[in-house]
């Protein structure tokens, strides 16, 4: 449909309807792109503190990808996307101060999970623990046993505490 001629003078009107199309049309561009909201939302949730670390890094591996690409006929390189790269290096604190109940508590969920997946395995898992005793040292097969006569000697603590006749009936 075509408009009609704008009246005299109207033509900073025009200019601002083009503006507006112009910029009605970007905005479309950028909602409908899933992976430009997937971004932004990503790079509100990094620290501002990180941000220009971060975009440094992007910065020179899309540098590095623009100068693959244009001699990658001379030099037979390319360069793909590492799904398994990572931005953040992982730092174990000099001293951490772990909560000691939580840790226990974790420890024990461990041990769980841990029992119920090799529990299927029959006797193959404990081959396989066999080997890795095997290949401790004689330090850590005694802290390993240690822990292990405390922590059945806790077990049937609990049971008798827990688990006696008087306490089930009520």
């Amino acid at each position: 449909m075509t408009r009609p001629p704008d009246p005299v003078g109207a033509g900073p009107l025009e200019a601002l309807r083009t503006l507006l199309d112009s910029a009605s049309h970007l905005l479309g561009e950028l909602t409908d792109d899933p992976l430009l909201a997937r971004w932004t939302k990503v790079f509100a949730q990094i620290p501002a503190a990180d941000r220009e670390a971060i975009v440094a890094i992007l910065e020179r591996e899309m540098q590095a990808r623009v100068t693959a690409a244009a001699v990658g006929d001379l030099t037979g390189l390319s360069l793909r996307p590492n799904p398994r790269a990572r931005i953040y290096t992982r730092v174990l604190t000099d001293d951490p101060y772990p909560n000691p109940e939580r840790a226990v508590q974790q420890a024990l969920r461990a041990i769980h999970i841990t029992h119920n997946a090799v529990a299927p395995m029959d006797s193959e898992w404990q081959a396989i623990a066999r080997d890795a005793l095997g290949q401790a040292s004689a330090a850590e097969r005694a802290s390993v046993e240690h822990f292990a006569r405390e922590l059945l000697s806790l077990v049937d603590e609990c049971r008798r505490r827990l688990d006696s006749p008087q306490r089930m009936r009520s």
